[in-house]
């Protein structure tokens, strides 16, 4: 193999390394942002948040003033200032107890929030403090997607040309699916990265922010194990090829000397 052949393979092996790193970062976004992902991780924080933050004593009087309100009404709607939304919550729930409004108003804000149009790109709207939702929307999700896509085909052009610089073929799926490996290998590391600069951060707010990052990257393990398993195929695929080829030489050893008798 040239000097040239070989440099510009090595650099090529480079950039797809860096490629399937960021496709495995892009693909973690995208499949943690899926709605019956995000839904039951945002419940879970919000109801921690509200038992932690939150008086039991304000909770419960609270909850006996919904009901008795109840009494002559079929629901009962409030505007939160926080998040600027008109929520409506029936009253069979409110009979129900704190858990279950507490549920309700999750569930709704989850809904509302997760499929909003925006009419802004997804860059747009994180940059506008009004849009701070969109982080955890199907607009996100979709945004992330389409990066996926993106260096999904830029992949495969390396690969291309990493098959076409490649000397000897029968070795180009065993280089792709360690470089694959090897570019997958850090998304294992992401929920831990991400855990410790959030846990670093001296922030004086009410809750774990550490919990919230998390949920971008809680399909981490999943994405590294379908890469793994991609990798191991390809690296099986090239081990196959060869064991043919020696299975071959084998044979036609066998019958030239077989002839040579």
């Amino acid at each position: 193999m040239g000097f040239i052949r070989g440099s510009l393979l090595v650099f090529i092996s480079a950039l797809i390394l860096i490629s399937f790193l960021v496709l495995g970062i892009f693909a973690t976004l995208n499949y943690s942002l899926k709605y019956e992902v995000v839904k039951p991780q945002i419940k879970s924080f919000i109801n921690e948040f509200v038992k932690n933050e939150v008086n039991d004593t304000i909770i419960n009087e609270q909850v006996k003033i919904l009901q008795t309100y109840c009494k002559t009404n079929q629901d009962y709607a409030f505007n939160d200032e926080t998040t600027n939304y008109t929520f409506v919550v029936p009253c069979e729930t409110i009979a129900k107890g704190t858990d279950e409004i507490i549920n309700a108003e999750t569930e709704i804000l989850i809904d509302e929030y997760y499929s909003k149009k925006y009419e802004c790109g997804f860059l747009e709207c994180f940059k506008d403090s009004e849009s701070s939702f969109v982080i955890i929307s199907q607009h996100a999700k979709d945004f992330w997607k389409k990066q996926f896509y993106t260096f999904l085909i830029v992949s495969f052009l390396l690969a291309v040309l990493i098959f076409l610089l490649v000397e000897k073929k029968k070795n180009f799926p065993i280089l792709i699916g360690v470089l694959l490996i090897l570019g997958f290998l850090p998304i294992l590391a992401l929920s831990g990265i991400v855990n410790f600069i959030m846990s670093s951060l001296a922030l004086s707010i009410p809750f774990d922010l550490s919990s919230i990052a998390l949920i971008f990257f809680s399909k981490s393990n999943s994405v590294f194990l379908t890469g793994f398993i991609i990798g191991a195929i390809l690296i099986g695929i090239g081990i196959f090829f060869k064991l043919i080829i020696i299975g071959l030489k084998i044979e036609h050893w066998f019958e030239r000397k077989g002839d040579e008798k």
